[in-house]
């Protein structure tokens, strides 16, 4: 059994720096040469198998099963919440329920375009995150926010505060909503700068 080496440079701040290695090599891969994320991703992945082999002295049999059975366990996870989330989202176009459900929250939200994203981000945003998984409200609710007449990026911002501050806090839209009430003077919030 292969047992991690903490310190194999010697030096707790060089290891570090060569452990950032991989981490580094991919932002650059995708900001400065634009290089598609997939491909990115792969090389990446193939950056952090060879350090480990080399610097952390990693039996290849088992980085080559570590990193088959990680792979495998990523795609998978990827592809069903994917797959599902298509299948919802498709379902409830083809059906109509999507449009009857745009009209319903436009008519209760009074065309107040703050009630309206709370109700949409925090509401379906909690439906689909049981329903399909994490992640996935991000891709659906930013492109619904955005064909409510709201802004690309506030679309996006909301989509990212519901997703990232309900798992931080009980409930994350209530001091938002007394805020937007009295005028949004929040600074966090990209429903009140509507």
């Amino acid at each position: 059994m292969f047992t991690q080496l903490i310190d194999p440079l010697d030096n707790l701040t060089l290891t570090c720096l060569v452990a950032l290695v991989p981490v580094v090599s991919l932002l650059v891969m995708l900001a400065v040469f634009r290089v598609p994320a997939w491909l990115a991703t792969l090389i990446g992945s193939l950056i952090t198998f060879a350090l480990a082999a080399w610097v952390w002295k990693m039996p290849l049999d088992d980085g080559g099963h570590a990193y088959l059975y990680g792979a495998a366990t990523g795609v998978w996870n990827v592809d069903w919440i994917t797959l599902w989330g298509m299948v919802l989202f498709n379902t409830m176009s083809v059906s109509g329920l999507f449009e009857n459900f745009r009209r319903w929250l436009i008519a209760l939200g009074g065309m107040d375009v703050r009630v309206q994203t709370m109700l949409f981000a925090w509401a379906f945003g909690a439906l689909l995150e049981g329903l399909v998984g994490f992640g996935y409200p991000w891709a659906v609710v930013a492109p619904i926010l955005i064909s409510l007449g709201i802004s690309d990026i506030n679309a996006i911002r909301v989509a990212a505060i519901r997703c990232s501050r309900c798992r931080a806090r009980s409930a994350p839209w209530s001091r938002c909503w007394r805020c937007c009430r009295r005028g949004c003077s929040c600074t966090w919030c990209p429903a009140g700068r509507e």
